[in-house]
């Protein structure tokens, strides 16, 4: 029988240089509980129309139950496709999507899509386990996006968690502004996603700001 138990946080906010906030979370509230746990980061591509609404679906679909976490990627695309046909002025509309469930056994499983990033923080190493999506040499250019394509190429990865280890997941907009070092020492002193956030923000972001952090005790 296992015993864990969670305990998270998450902030998404409108970065000072933008207009709106087209990133999305998934939960929407901090909170604590017990296993199984879902949670995702969804940025909406900048300079697209409708990026957050493209982000909002995605998330939306995190409501729903799957079997295999690869689903709720399949789900959302198809659902941003949907609504792309269904209004014209949405079309180029995308979004990026990084999806984590933890199973009872303390297994964390990843699908992604895009240039969020899930780490974990296991035995005071901080481990990336997404690869990011861009084109060689363009780091605002996405090699594929939600939204897109019918069929997309989507990352999968398991990582067995312990007592102790700290999961992460963040938007470009926060991974860009501080180095995984910086990451690593503020995780391993327990710092909640606003805590984080609010630090982010002092250094004028140039793009919208999300975090989700799950510390497993």
């Amino acid at each position: 029988m296992n015993s864990f138990k969670l305990v998270w946080s998450v902030k998404s906010v409108c970065g000072p240089k933008r207009k709106k906030n087209e990133d999305s979370i998934y939960p929407v509230k901090s909170g604590k509980g017990s296993l199984p746990f879902k949670a995702g980061v969804f940025d909406g591509m900048g300079g697209h129309k409708k990026g957050e609404v493209a982000s909002s679906i995605a998330a939306k679909v995190m409501n729903l139950d799957f079997e295999n976490i690869e689903d709720y990627v399949v789900k959302a695309n198809e659902e941003i496709l949907n609504y792309q046909k269904n209004n014209i002025d949405s079309e180029g509309m995308g979004t990026t999507m990084t999806a984590i469930e933890i199973d009872i056994n303390g297994v964390l499983k990843i699908a992604h899509v895009g240039d969020s990033r899930c780490y974990v923080l296991s035995n005071r190493q901080l481990i990336q386990l997404t690869e990011d999506e861009n084109v060689p040499g363009f780091q605002n250019v996405l090699l594929q996006a939600l939204g897109t394509k019918k069929n997309l190429d989507i990352q999968r990865k398991d990582f067995k968690l312990s007592k102790g280890s700290v999961v992460f997941l963040c938007t470009d907009g926060l991974y860009n502004e501080f180095g995984e070092e910086y990451l690593k020492k503020k995780l391993l002193e327990g710092i909640s996603a606003d805590t984080l956030i609010s630090e982010v923000l002092l250094q004028q972001p140039k793009d919208n700001v999300s975090a989700i952090i799950i510390n497993m005790v």
